[in-house]
């Protein structure tokens, strides 16, 4: 079937049909920005023609999809990490070391202090602040029922723009309604999987290594689990001359999570205790891990590996975060490959530049990211 409009991440429905239209736009301009991204003038760059936008150029009979998944816990906290523990502790000090396109807030009995929920995100903010434009009251309806019945929209809007930072999702203990790492993005997650696309040769040779390709191709950040994986498997896709692009709806989303190894006192199962909030079970983009009060026990009561759960970074080692390509004319791609990288001094875009692109669309005013 040919698509006609990209729809929300995770086939949100917390718009109209004409904003609906107006997000389909905004992704639409951000396929075509990236495939055309040539950072100034840089041949190795790009542009990125095997990268295609589907509403421009329709898949063919051979289209394909393929979730790209990886570990939803920081690689950088990890490398930086002497024991598990302390690893624990740094991931869940601060959302801003929350990098790989999820981020959660851990709630606590305030007398026993052990976990009693865990909430994790990985909606994009650029979702949150067109949703602000368009339906400011579906905003606050959407945190007093996901995060706190208290919130106020002076909570959220200051001089009537959306705050991404607001004191409700700016911490690891306050609430999380969507990502505010300056890494974790839809805009990083579009310009990445269009640079991947380049084929590379060095002398000749191509170059595959998921390592020697983020070198090469100046994208993402080498040291995360996410972005040397993503661009490995979009690139070999593209390096079967296929034409590639995000499958819709284009979001990041929670693939799963898996409980080998944990126990609850009671020995019910530990997955009865997930429950996805947002999306679907399939493009799940917002999920909770609570006891109901009446089994009598808390999250931290259960044991993980023989460790009592602490940190909501416990329950992060055993969830996968995941994107969705999509290939079709496999094989018939005449693209040629670059032979060479990127300038060392390109660098990937900056993160936090992504953000504002939503105003084309919007003509809003810029995004309010001040903390309070």
């Amino acid at each position: 079937m040919t698509l006609t409009r990209f729809d929300a991440p995770g086939f949100l429905t917390d718009w109209t049909e004409q904003a609906a239209s107006r997000w389909s736009d905004w992704i639409s301009r951000r396929l075509d920005e990236a495939r055309a991204n040539d950072n100034g003038g840089d041949p190795a760059y790009g542009p990125r023609p095997q990268f295609f936008n589907e509403l421009r150029s329709a898949p063919g009979p051979d289209a394909t999809t393929q979730d790209i998944d990886w570990p939803a816990f920081p690689r950088l906290v990890q490398l930086n990490s002497i024991t598990d523990r302390q690893r624990w502790r740094t991931a869940d000090s601060s959302r801003d070391q929350q990098d790989e396109y999820c981020e959660w807030s851990v709630t606590r009995d305030p007398e026993t202090d052990k976990i009693v929920r865990v909430t994790f995100t990985c909606e994009g903010p650029e979702y949150w602040q067109f949703l602000a434009t368009v339906a400011p009251a579906r905003v606050l309806a959407l945190y007093q029922e996901h995060v706190d019945p208290q919130v106020t929209k002076t909570d959220l809007f200051q001089a009537g723009q959306y705050v991404v930072r607001n004191r409700w999702n700016n911490s690891t203990t306050n609430g999380a309604m969507h990502l505010i790492q300056r890494a974790n993005t839809l805009g990083a997650e579009i310009e990445l999987a269009a640079a991947a696309t380049i084929v590379r040769t060095r002398n000749g040779t191509a170059i595959t290594e998921a390592q020697a390709l983020i070198a090469c191709g100046q994208y993402g950040e080498p040291q995360r689990h996410s972005d040397p994986h993503i661009g490995a498997l979009v690139n070999e896709l593209a390096r079967a001359d296929a034409d590639v692009t995000l499958a819709n709806p284009i979001g990041l989303y929670i693939a799963g999570l898996s409980v080998a190894g944990w126990v609850t006192p009671d020995g019910s199962n530990p997955a009865d205790y997930w429950t996805v909030t947002r999306g679907t079970k399939e493009k799940a983009l917002r999920a909770v891990y609570e006891v109901p009060a009446a089994k009598g026990f808390t999250v931290g009561d259960i044991a993980i590996a023989g460790y009592p759960v602490e940190f909501g970074a416990q329950i992060a080692d055993f969830i996968r975060i995941k994107l969705t390509g999509l290939a079709t004319r496999i094989g018939q791609s005449t693209v040629q490959t670059i032979d060479g990288c990127v300038r060392p001094d390109s660098g990937e875009v900056p993160q936090d530049a992504v953000l504002p692109g939503v105003e084309d669309v919007l003509t809003a005013s810029p995004l309010v990211a001040s903390h309070r």
